[in-house]
């Protein structure tokens, strides 16, 4: 039988899997032109609300992002590989 503190070391190791799995997913998204650097923008500042480390955490997706736009010409609703 697991106790709380197993279980709440599962729950924090399972979320920090999935916020890994979606940072990857935003950049790559993002990347690709399936998105635009404006909505991967948004979507990566709520994830780094959440806490301090998931701010540290997408810190390096969100300067991805902002590059994207400086490489699109600034546009950041363009979607090129939509």
């Amino acid at each position: 039988m697991l106790d709380n503190n197993e279980i709440e070391k599962e729950v924090r190791r399972r979320s920090l899997a999935v916020e890994g799995a979606m940072l990857m997913l935003i950049d790559g998204l993002a990347a690709r032109g399936t998105i635009s650097a404006d909505e991967a923008e948004d979507m990566l500042r709520i994830l780094a609300k959440s806490s301090e480390f998931s701010a540290a955490r997408a810190s390096s997706s969100l300067r991805v992002v902002k590059q994207l736009k400086q490489l699109r010409g600034g546009d950041g609703a363009m979607t090129p590989g939509a």
